[in-house]
């Protein structure tokens, strides 16, 4: 009998779509305004073999960062868009900018090349580790303070008991954030784009796992909560594009039904 269950469960390994281990973790995103906090917003997240998958009401995003690929899918069109990560930014940014050009009515060529970020230019990071500890999730979390110039810029409760790294490597997740992060503007880009080439951000993440981050911002606060995790087989078909969606431009995947028939 031992000897049949053991052949039975070494057939079942062999089965494709079927991943080996993963995790799925329920998410609250929260923007918080004058102090005020507003509607949060739910998102679940399949994590399997350094792959993350993010499902949000309109959108959902596959990240893969062994291949460095970002895939977006909008499941009331049935529309997709996938290509490396540096893709991603170079349509992004050139995005960006035929809608300002079309606003303030001017005409220019679209820039091919790849946003590049000044080093030089970055503001100082610094992590610092509080006796704050509180209970997400299910797990006991420390909080971790990150300040840009000294400034107060994000709040990371961290659950060391919580390994994901056979999942997801920090390393490799700290990377693509990193080449992600190139065509951002604003306040807050120059932060981000310290913050993802920090050694000592890399350190915190290897830690343990990050269950909140509360990031400050000029106008007011965003809070990214875990609201469970657990470990989980995850079907290696959640990473892939479904039969059926037809590929279309960046700009096309976030349209919706409405503005389609407008």
């Amino acid at each position: 009998m031992l000897k049949k269950l053991r052949w039975a469960l070494a057939l079942m390994s062999m089965i494709p779509g079927i991943a080996s281990a993963g995790w799925i973790i329920e998410w609250e995103h929260t923007p918080v305004r004058a102090g005020e906090r507003l509607e949060s917003k739910r998102a679940i997240a399949y994590i399997e073999d350094d792959k993350t998958r993010v499902e949000q009401d309109h959108i959902t995003t596959v990240y893969d960062y062994d291949e460095g690929t970002f895939t977006l899918l909008n499941p009331t069109s049935r529309y997709y868009w996938s290509a490396g990560v540096d893709d991603y930014v170079k349509e992004s940014v050139r995005n960006r900018d035929r809608n300002l050009r079309k606003k303030l009515g001017t005409e220019s060529e679209d820039d091919e090349e790849l946003p590049e970020v000044d080093l030089e230019s970055l503001p100082e990071i610094s992590v610092e580790a509080t006796d704050e500890m509180r209970t997400i999730a299910g797990h006991q979390a420390f909080k971790h303070v990150v300040r840009v110039n000294e400034e107060l810029f994000q709040e990371i409760w961290v659950a060391n008991d919580l390994d994901l790294s056979g999942d997801l490597d920090p390393d490799k997740v700290v990377k693509f954030q990193a080449r992600s992060s190139r065509g951002m503007i604003g306040n807050s880009s120059k932060p981000y784009n310290a913050l993802y080439r920090s050694p000592a951000y890399l350190e915190l993440l290897k830690k343990g796992y990050a269950l909140r981050t509360l990031t400050h911002h000029i106008a007011g606060a965003f809070d990214r909560k875990a609201r469970s995790v657990r470990e989980a087989d995850v079907e290696d078909s959640k990473f892939e594009v479904p039969a059926g969606y037809r590929k279309v431009s960046l700009q096309e995947v976030f349209k919706t039904e409405t503005e389609e028939t407008e």
